[in-house]
């Protein structure tokens, strides 16, 4: 090879590594200055010129320290420039100042560029350490997730807020990361775990300490799923909580936990008790041993509004619930019965939810064992119990199934008993039989057709009038529903009322009453007639709801008749349920200028002291005692005692049903002061209603 291609082959090598050179100085990710001995500003690279954030003609030939280098970092710099150092350090870190004043934390090396021995430039390179840190940081947090557990990883900032989850939390729970990130773990909280539990863990972690536990979370699309979870905080240089990193593991199939997945199984985690799971389970089992198919008795004891009551006045300081309470007064009078099954060590009530309990009856040789069993339950609640300082009278109610008579097997007699409920009045038991289930069919086709009523405004509003003693005046009258139907003509209440007050249609339907009630008399009082005050009917269902009551009050606002003209009917059983609420509303209505009457009196179980206690204006006498009136002195006797009581209390009775001359006449003997009744009048549509008025 000759002289003159050698040359060319290394001149071109040299303009090739000429060109590498120049496209990692222009292309790296780190900064590059040069400048001159006199530190003015020669050159720089394209990533300098980013990160400054301004042009590059606006850099060059200014000086390099000032333009350059923090003044908090001059100093060291300016030495070494006046000759005061040989040379500055290695790796050495000053803050870069970019255009807009910010200042970035960088690392630095310098090269001096020399001839004949005196340095000529210098090019100085610069790491930016600002998006090292910040990915260090994230590396930690997710290093020591990774580090603790295979399985879920959720972080927190100190305030509970989502700032990182891995993917094993969207194969587990179905939420995406964007789903979860910003908010709270609330977002896979269940009902399995009360507000106390909550309370605990939080308590636990904000004081610095890890926490461990079995938590019941709820997926995306709502199953529950149980984590083995540990909680640690995460604490800075100044032992300051800065994170929360939530470490979990599926163990909804883990076999080590098969034991505390069967407590959560089998028992109600809020109070303790067994589960309808488990009641169940223990029924499936005594008839897979009852090879002779003795008779087994399932009890379902249902206590009205016992979760509503449990809810308002249970609060976090009470260790015992309102429904713990009654669980142990059952089980304390229970376990002493031999045929009485226990279903577990220390219960042999189970909670099925709501308002409802169960129990088995085993080895029964007689109906009457039964029968001594519920009489001992339901005698428990006859007198009033005492919780949290504040006294309830419960009704309870009793519904049987006998295997292998009415099921043979244990859903199916649990779901029986609830049936045999359904037409059970207070503090009374009732045995299943196949005719219940025809009812229930009934039922439920009369409650679609009463949905339907609603819409289609099919009800109607009857006015049945009551008349004053002394004169046989008209002094008011009371708003009874009907139902009208293309097939059968005018359903009567008794037909229906009952279906409506066990489903949530009662307070729609009572808005409607309220609504043509009110309607009624604008037009009556708008064609000039003398009005009288019309009574309305309140369900159980529509006193316990305070913002259905406002709706009520805002109708008859809007509608512009005096109030004074609305009495609302209360049943004693149901201002007796609940003392202290029904008291609450009782005094709203009088604010509001409303009368109220105890409907049905004599009834229930009302004292004289809870009757002081109501701001009543009239006592109704039921129809039954009005039956018994004229047959007997103990039926005269008993109306005689109600009027003297109302009387003593100074409100006014109202007695109705009366539909005889003698029963008039008795009424009138015992000072009874108004009527209502056939006697007078039957029910009559709006229309006749004029008649009485003119």
């Amino acid at each position: 090879m000759s002289d003159s291609k050698n040359i060319g082959l290394s001149t071109q090598k040299s303009s090739y590594n000429q060109k590498k050179i120049d496209a990692i100085y222009k292309n790296s990710p780190i900064v590059y200055i040069t400048w001159d001995k006199n530190g003015k500003i020669i050159d720089l690279n394209q990533y300098a010129v980013e990160l400054l954030g301004c042009e590059k003609n606006e850099i060059i030939n200014k000086e390099f320290i000032p333009t350059i280098i923090s003044e908090k970092d001059r100093n060291l710099w300016f030495k070494w420039q006046e000759g005061k150092m040989n040379c500055l350090p290695d790796n050495f870190r000053s803050h870069l100042i970019r255009n807009d004043g910010t200042t970035i934390n960088c690392i630095w090396n310098n090269v001096e560029i020399k001839k004949d021995e005196n340095t000529i430039e210098i090019i100085s390179i610069a790491k930016n350490l600002t998006k090292n840190v910040e990915h260090e940081i994230e590396m930690f947090k997710l290093v020591k997730a990774i580090n603790e557990t295979d399985n879920w990883v959720v972080i927190t900032d100190a305030e509970g807020v989502v700032e990182y989850v891995n993917t094993t939390v969207k194969e587990i729970t179905g939420y995406s990361r964007d789903e979860v990130i910003g908010e709270k773990p609330s977002l896979f909280k269940s009902n399995k775990h009360n507000d106390r539990y909550f309370k605990n863990l939080w308590e636990t972690i904000k004081a610095g300490k890890v926490f461990n536990d079995v938590i019941i979370n709820q997926k995306k699309n709502d199953e529950y799923f149980y984590s083995e979870q540990t909680i640690t905080p995460i604490k800075n240089n100044n032992n300051e909580i800065i994170n929360f990193i939530s470490v979990g593991r599926d163990i909804t199939q883990n076999k080590k936990l098969l034991k505390q997945i069967e407590y959560i199984s089998n028992y109600d985690l809020i109070f303790g008790l067994p589960n309808r799971s488990y009641i169940e389970s223990k029924i499936d089992n005594l008839i897979e041993a009852n090879k002779r198919e003795e008779k087994i008795a399932v009890l379902v004891i249902k206590f009205d509004k016992i979760k509503h009551l449990n809810d308002i006045y249970n609060n976090s300081n009470n260790e015992r619930t309102l429904i713990n309470l009654i669980a142990d007064l059952i089980n304390l009078h229970i376990n002493d019965k031999n045929n009485c099954v226990k279903i577990d060590e220390n219960n042999s009530l189970a909670y099925l939810g709501g308002d409802n309990f169960a129990l088995i009856i085993n080895d029964i040789k007689s109906t009457n064992e039964i029968y001594n069993i519920v009489k001992k339950i339901l005698e428990l609640f006859t007198d009033t119990i005492n919780y949290n300082k504040e006294t309830f009278m419960l009704n309870s109610r009793i519904g049987v199934a006998v295997y292998p008579d009415d099921s043979k097997n244990a859903k199916n007699l649990v779901s029986n008993s609830e049936v045999a409920l359904i037409n059970i009045k207070n503090n009374d038991y009732a045995f299943f039989n196949q005719e219940m289930n025809t009812q229930i069919r009934k039922f439920n086709k009369m409650e679609a057709r009463l949905d339907k009523a609603v819409k289609n405004d099919d009800f109607l509003v009857y006015y049945q009038p009551y008349y004053k003693r002394s004169d046989h005046s008209l002094f008011g009258m009371e708003a009874l529903l009907r139902l009208k139907d293309s097939d059968q003509g005018i359903i009567y209440p008794s037909k229906f009322i009952p279906i409506l007050e066990s489903s949530q249609l009662i307070k729609k339907v009572g808005l409607i009453v309220i609504s043509k009630v009110v309607n009624s008399l604008k037009k009556w009082i708008q064609s000039g007639y003398q009005v009288v005050p019309i009574s309305i009917n309140l369900s159980p269902k529509q006193i316990e709801d305070s913002k259905h009551l406002q709706k009520i009050y805002q109708i008859i606002d809007n509608s512009g008749i005096n109030n004074s003209l609305i009495n609302f009917e209360i049943t004693e059983s149901s201002a007796m349920s609940d003392v202290d609420h029904s008291l609450k509303v009782m005094k709203k209505m009088k604010e509001k200028g409303f009368s109220i009457s105890i409907d049905d009196f004599g009834t229930g179980y009302s004292s004289l002291n809870y009757l002081q206690k109501f701001p009543l204006d009239y006592l109704k006498i039921d129809i039954s005692f009005i039956r018994n009136m004229t047959k007997n002195d103990d039926g005269k006797n008993i109306v005689e005692s109600i009027i003297n009581i109302a009387h003593l209390l100074d409100l006014k009775t109202i007695a109705e049903g009366v539909e005889k001359e003698l029963e008039l006449e008795e009424l009138n003997e015992l000072e009874n002061d108004y009527i209502q009744g056939y006697y007078f009048n039957a029910p009559m549509p709006e229309a006749e209603i004029k008649k009485l008025f003119s």
